[in-house]
């Protein structure tokens, strides 16, 4: 589990941000971590509120993901592409989209684990909490392990080579400029 000093920075904020635009987003997003001492922590400025049913799977996984699969780092999760209001039916509401983001020990996003509503097999929220929270922590280890492979077995970077996003570090390479 992160330090909290690791899990809300001004580098993740901006990442929410971004987050919030892709795939056709307004720009409004709601939030969730988890703290170190496992009490959960939102941020959703001038955003809509979170469904309760995608608010209790969030808890649900991340609670999972932080505990189990956290390898040193943490997890996160951002919803975006709020429902325009005519389109929330009784089963159908909340947000459209969410990104599961992993921190690594410093606290920069390294990678997410993404749903879209209507792409890909699981077509609606409802289609997510049917498959369950193990479905969902089974994708986010497979993308951590594809992540590994590449980034520490494969290329391997030396000291120097890499840099702390989170905390305001530039690469090497865009320092004098």
């Amino acid at each position: 589990m992160l330090d909290d000093k690791k899990l809300m920075t001004v580098a993740l904020c901006r990442r929410f941000q971004a987050e919030a635009h892709l795939d056709g987003g307004n720009g409004q997003f709601f939030a969730l971590m988890q703290r170190s001492n496992r009490k959960f922590l939102s941020f959703s400025p001038g955003s809509p509120e979170i469904d309760p049913m995608q608010m209790l799977w969030a808890q649900d996984v991340l609670g999972l993901l932080n505990r189990e699969l956290a390898h040193g780092g943490g997890w996160v999760v951002v919803f975006t592409c709020p429902m325009p209001e005519w389109m929330t039916f009784n089963v159908e509401r909340g947000y459209g989209r969410y990104a599961l983001m992993w921190l690594d020990a410093d606290g920069d996003v390294q990678f997410s684990q993404e749903w879209q509503r209507n792409d890909g097999e699981l077509l609606e929220f409802a289609d997510v909490i049917n498959a369950g929270i193990f479905s969902t922590a089974q994708k986010c280890e497979a993308s951590w392990m594809a992540w590994k492979s590449l980034m520490i077995d494969v290329i391997d970077p030396a000291e120097g080579q890499t840099f702390n996003k989170a905390v305001g570090e530039i690469p090497t390479s865009a320092q004098g400029r």
